[in-house]
């Protein structure tokens, strides 16, 4: 039904990341990041937040499978459109604040890595095309299949981005850290503003401190 997003939706892997690269990824798996010495807060919210776009997904897939041949209700259209309207804005500003932000201090840190922090920002915009074909498919069933095409590309992404970004930063001195400003300049308590994942971060910069 979408066969012009063949190509952009195939999921990406740790693998293709590291196609082109000649160094060694730091060996430090999933069982021993949050043990490391360079753990930290920014890293603990980085990933809490990627939970939360797997979460929100499942959620828009279930919602969507549960509404039968006869489609939405009024009031489940509603609560449909919130819930996606929620998913897309918060992982377009999680997206921006990695291609702005995270991946340009990272890459700074380990320029042999260069190639696939581009991948990877090459993969964000595929992704804004699976989410446009949500957005802009014609009937029930073409919307369920471009959630599923877009389920596969997101969960793909965010392990193989997990996979890469994690054992280079926790194995690069110093520890990751930043500092978040609102739209008027003043600094906002990153401590206060990380133990709630409900916050709306619109409107808020950025800026990591390395």
């Amino acid at each position: 039904m979408f066969p012009f997003m063949t190509v952009i939706s195939q999921p990406l892997a740790l693998s293709d990341l590291l196609a082109d690269v000649s160094a060694e990824l730091p060996d430090h798996t999933r069982p021993v990041w949050r043990f490391h010495d360079n753990f930290n807060a920014l890293l603990d919210f980085w990933l809490r937040r990627h939970g939360n776009f797997r979460l929100l997904l499942s959620d828009l897939l279930r919602s969507v499978e549960e509404f039968g041949a006869d489609g939405p209700d009024q009031s489940e259209e509603d609560n449909l459109m919130e819930m996606w309207s929620l998913f897309r804005g918060q992982l377009d500003q999680h997206q921006q604040v990695e291609d702005g932000v995270y991946f340009p201090v990272i890459t700074s840190m380990n320029p042999d890595f260069a190639s696939a922090f581009d991948m990877l920002t090459k993969d964000h915009e595929a992704i804004e095309d699976c989410l446009d074909a949500v957005e802009n498919a014609d009937d029930g069933a073409g919307m369920m299949e471009a959630l599923h095409l877009l389920n596969d590309k997101i969960l793909a992404h965010l392990e193989a981005e997990e996979d890469l970004i994690m054992p280079l930063v926790l194995e690069t001195p110093p520890p990751l850290e930043f500092v978040v400003y609102d739209e008027d300049g003043n600094e906002v308590a990153s401590d206060d503003f990380m133990e709630d994942e409900d916050e709306d971060d619109e409107g808020l910069t950025w800026v990591t401190k390395n």
